[in-house]
């Protein structure tokens, strides 16, 4: 699955709010989802992040990706959501 929408706030403001959550974990970092009521108990494991650009995790059999791209003071932001992938892919995970 891709998504692509348009944001109405600047890149910084956006990535602000998808790693609010991110924090080091036994194994490496991870990322907690929001969800009503607080935060999930699992985590997903951080595979490739570049600062207000890139960040990507494998949860539970999946890889979920986020992309921001600037456009002026608005941001392109594309989702992608991977089934079942058997590994997440080697992207040069961590590169700031």
């Amino acid at each position: 699955m891709r998504i692509e929408r348009l944001i109405p706030r600047p890149r910084r403001d956006l990535w602000r709010a998808l790693i609010e959550h991110a924090e080091l974990g036994e194994h490496g970092p991870v990322l907690r989802f929001a969800r009503a009521g607080g935060v999930s108990a699992s985590a997903a494991k951080i595979t490739a992040y570049q600062s207000e650009k890139i960040l990507e995790c494998a949860w539970d059999g999946a890889v979920l990706r986020w992309e921001l791209h600037a456009r002026g003071e608005q941001t392109l932001l594309v989702f992608t959501h991977e089934e079942n992938a058997a590994r997440p892919r080697e992207t040069g995970a961590f590169c700031e």
